[in-house]
């Protein structure tokens, strides 16, 4: 029976040794008060997260007509550049143009709507001219108007301004133009103008409804004649018959 006591008791001992010797340990040696640790994330090991608003930029969409009236739309977030823009030094952002057509009946009539979209990325507000025009197939113009003011674009802002041109005339195919004229510098950086066209497709509806016309007229002639070819043929039928009998007899 004290075997096992005195067994028990140097086991006891012993653990109160050990335990002893690791609290001088760590007295002698504290833990650092802070600790550095990298965790580098492979490819599709984890998810980042953007922080609050990040590429949410508030954009505000505006609308310019000839008259100088500016209409706002509605906010919108800040698009990316589209495959039909154009940048002007990175600051202005010009989308190709928009077209719409509306015929007369005069041939040498007719009105071209005509509509492009310009942004500011930079920290400024701006203030730009655009002159729009239409040229026949020959390079001539036709019609023009502006210049059209585009002013104070605020930085973040999209405007869509167009124009009307009249007098078009049929002329089957033309050409749409715009220049938009910055100012020469924006924050240190020089701008230049930029011109965008289109092609543009006039319907004849003129030439069309002559050549019509005339196809109606000429198959009722054709049938006219075809109507009384066809009693000159009975009567020469008739007038046979009578010399052919007379014959046979």
């Amino acid at each position: 029976m004290l075997v096992p006591l005195l067994g028990a008791g140097a086991v006891l001992a012993l653990l109160g040794a050990l335990a002893g010797g690791s609290a001088a340990l760590a007295a002698e040696n504290p833990a650092p008060d802070g600790v550095n640790i990298t965790v580098t994330v492979g490819p599709g090991s984890g998810t980042a997260v953007a922080p609050p608003g990040a590429g949410t930029t508030s954009n505000t969409t505006t609308r310019t007509t000839v008259n100088g009236d500016v209409v706002v739309t509605g906010p919108e977030v800040t698009p990316a550049v589209a495959d039909d823009e154009q940048s002007i030094g990175g600051i202005l952002y010009i989308s190709g143009l928009g077209t719409a057509y509306a015929p007369s009946i005069d041939p040498l009539s007719g009105d071209l709507q005509v509509h492009f979209t310009v942004r500011n990325v930079s920290n400024a507000t701006i203030d730009s001219t655009a002159r729009f025009w239409v040229s026949n197939p020959f390079g001539g113009e036709i019609n023009a108007v502006g210049p059209v003011d585009v002013a104070g674009l605020k930085p973040d802002e999209s405007r869509v301004v167009d124009a009307t041109l009249s007098g078009v005339g049929q002329w089957t195919f033309a050409t749409a133009h715009v220049t938009l004229t910055p100012p020469e510098t924006v924050d240190g950086v020089e701008l230049a103008p930029l011109t965008r066209d289109t092609f543009v497709f006039l319907p004849p509806w003129f030439l069309l409804a002559l050549a019509a016309i005339g196809a109606a007229a000429y198959a009722v002639v054709r049938l006219i004649r075809a109507g009384s070819a066809v009693p000159g043929a009975v009567a020469a039928g008739a007038a046979a018959e009578p010399a052919l009998a007379e014959s046979t007899a």
